[in-house]
């Protein structure tokens, strides 16, 4: 059975994890700080009778901000998540949904055809990236994807 100083011992080395591969400094994660563009906002829905304006109704927590809105924000994750730290969202972010690439080295974008016409989309950078799980470097430049992503959101 191990003991906590034999858990401690375990860890997941890749090339490129440390400044030199003797185990050096770890590379920092970089952090952009890139602003928010609001697309789109949406405000309550007028019912008539009212409208419940929490999921929780009235025993929400007091010290929860009366101006709060949730975000959805289409972007490149690691952009995205390194902004929100330096905007003062560190600890602050309860859940965090991620549906990581697996490293199966296969192209998930598709054609889809129309009556007798295939149509054809332009992919942005995100999503040519998003749908193919292709690694350049291999394993170790998708650690390196993985381990950048998990840091920042242990900070969030």
């Amino acid at each position: 059975m191990a003991n906590d100083r034999d858990k401690k011992l375990v860890e997941l080395i890749w090339s490129g994890k440390y400044d030199k591969f003797e185990m050096g400094n770890r590379l920092p994660v970089e952090r952009p700080n890139l602003p928010f563009q609001p697309v789109e906002t949406i405000n309550l829905p007028r019912v008539k009778g009212g409208v419940q304006q929490t999921l929780f109704g009235k025993d929400w927590p007091e010290n929860y901000p009366k101006d709060w809105k949730n975000l959805l924000i289409w972007g490149d994750n690691k952009l995205v998540m390194s902004s929100l730290i330096k905007q003062g969202w560190a600890g602050k972010i309860n859940l965090i949904y991620i549906d990581p690439p697996f490293f199966t080295g296969a192209d998930f974008s598709v054609k889809v055809k129309v009556g007798n016409e295939e149509v054809t989309k332009e992919q942005s950078i995100i999503e040519e990236r998003a749908y193919r799980d292709t690694w350049s470097g291999g394993i170790a430049s998708y650690l390196r994807y993985m381990y950048e992503r998990l840091v920042l959101m242990r900070e969030l």
